[in-house]
């Protein structure tokens, strides 16, 4: 068995055995099992050997002359580096007071001399199964805990920049997050030129010690030019890099090398934050030791280094928002009466997207109340034309012309006003309504209409006035 294990695989048994014949015997059965197999004699040697090389399981006699089995277990049991070796007792002691004493100092099982070669190896075999299957659920329980560390960091740090202000916040936010979380000893952020030929050290930056603070202000004063550079070359390939020890490299690799040796600085990975296909920055990490690549923790930045992309698109689409915002609402300003927008849906309500400052003066409502409270606007509309209104406006949408009304509306002050409405409708896919249209105040027209008519039928002997209103009298003869 376990014969195709090259050396460094097989597991390592440590035999204890004052007796040279018991000691051969084992060693070559484990051997010839495919067992990595060392002998100690006494339990001083045992010890000793155990500090050398931690094995994967022990065989302990109990009677040996200067430290008996119990104290040699007892001793691995009592040090955290040792207390998880596997101790199996091989003894010619049987008295089950034996065995309790056996148990009890910390054995997992227990061999009674003479023992039988098949038995020995069962017992073998099954305690380092044990301990592989003990040994390996840990090493899951701790990804488990650092899986579960990594995504704390990420939803930590992602709603913390969402929450951020401006980009640079965002930066710093994430430099001291990464630097807290993962134990590193100083972040920064560099900013290239469009051609990466120059990089500029932004503002924020974190440091866990005062002392990094020499490795910053000299930083700062330093221009990259090699194109071998650790920056230039992240910015090239826009992928994440790792130095396994950056004060160790030649000065055309990690130009500050030098300043990271005075300081203690080794160990350092860079993550670009890439936007529109160009690398917007670039954020470095470095530590006190000297460490190999961590392909997860690269992994781990670059998804913050991904939502920084986010948080950069979201600010500007803000930004261009708030930009159209402000040009409708200047532009609106100067159109006589109100400009609008709103949406009618299938059960007959209706919402309003946006309304101009012009409503107020229109229909007495500020645009605030009116789009919060938009069937103030439909009480123009009797119950009985309101109950089929969105069949009238879906045929309109669909014919895809738009109308021009007229009618009176009356302010909530009581005031009556005309208003001339022209709408354009469209269908939305799901069966919304979406009406963008201008209403204008057309009462000083109509009144002017008005007093035409009544100058009108003032000069016609057809009509007289009645009551307070022109009504259509009765031919005289004269006027026949």
């Amino acid at each position: 068995m376990n014969n195709h294990l090259t050396s460094a695989d097989k597991p390592n048994i440590l035999i204890v055995d004052d007796t040279q014949e018991n000691l051969r015997l084992l060693s070559t059965m484990l051997t010839e099992s495919g067992y990595k197999v060392r002998k100690a004699i006494n339990g001083s040697i045992a010890l000793r050997a155990i500090k050398i090389e931690k094995p994967d399981l022990i065989l302990l006699d109990i009677k040996m002359p200067d430290l008996d089995g119990y104290e040699v277990c007892k001793k691995l049991k009592s040090q955290e580096q040792t207390a998880d070796i596997p101790v199996i007792f091989i003894s010619a002691l049987d008295e089950v007071m034996d065995k309790v004493k056996a148990f009890e100092a910390g054995g997992v099982d227990y061999i009674t001399k003479p023992y039988q070669i098949q038995e020995v190896l069962a017992r073998v075999r099954s305690q380092i199964t044990i301990s592989q299957q003990q040994i390996q659920l840990l090493k899951q329980q701790q990804k488990l805990i650092e899986t579960n560390a990594q995504l704390q960091l990420i939803i930590t740090t992602t709603k913390a920049i969402s929450k951020a202000k401006d980009f640079d916040t965002a930066l710093e936010i994430t430099l001291s997050q990464v630097c807290e979380k993962i134990g590193w000893d100083f972040g920064e952020i560099w900013l290239p030129n469009s051609l990466a030929t120059v990089f500029k050290a932004a503002e924020g930056w974190y440091a866990s010690d005062g002392l990094f603070e020499i490795f910053r202000g000299k930083s700062k004063k330093i221009t990259f030019a090699t194109s071998k550079e650790f920056l230039r070359e992240i910015c090239d390939n826009q992928q994440p890099r790792w130095l396994r020890d950056a004060s160790a490299e030649p000065c055309d690799v990690f130009q500050r090398n030098q300043l990271a040796q005075e300081v203690g600085l080794k160990a350092c990975f860079g993550v670009p934050i890439l936007f529109n296909g160009k690398v917007l920055a670039i954020l470095v990490f470095l530590k006190q030791e000297s460490s190999p690549p961590e392909p997860q923790l690269m992994e781990l930045v670059n998804s913050l280094a991904t939502q920084l992309s986010f948080f950069i698109q979201r600010k500007r689409s803000e930004s261009a928002l708030r930009e159209s915002q402000h040009q409708l609402e200047a532009m609106a300003a100067h159109i006589p009466g109100c400009v609008y927008r709103g949406v009618f849906h299938p059960d007959g309500k209706m919402k309003l997207l946006y309304i101009s400052e012009g409503e107020h003066e229109l229909s007495g409502l500020n645009p605030q109340a009116a789009m919060s409270q938009p069937e103030h606007l439909l009480d123009v509309i009797s119950p009985e034309d309101q109950a089929n209104l969105y069949q009238a406006l879906r045929a309109v949408a669909e014919s895809q012309k738009p109308i021009t009304q007229e009618y009176p509306l009356t302010s909530p002050s009581g005031k009556v006003k005309w208003v001339r409405n022209s709408a354009r409708y469209s269908l939305l896919k799901n069966g919304d309504i979406m009406v963008d249209g201008v209403a204008i105040d057309i009462s000083d027209r109509v009144a002017a209409e008005e007093r035409l008519k009544a100058l009108e039928k003032s000069q016609d002997p057809n009509w007289e006035m009645g009551g307070g209103e022109w009504v259509k009298g009765v031919p005289t003869k004269n006027n026949k």
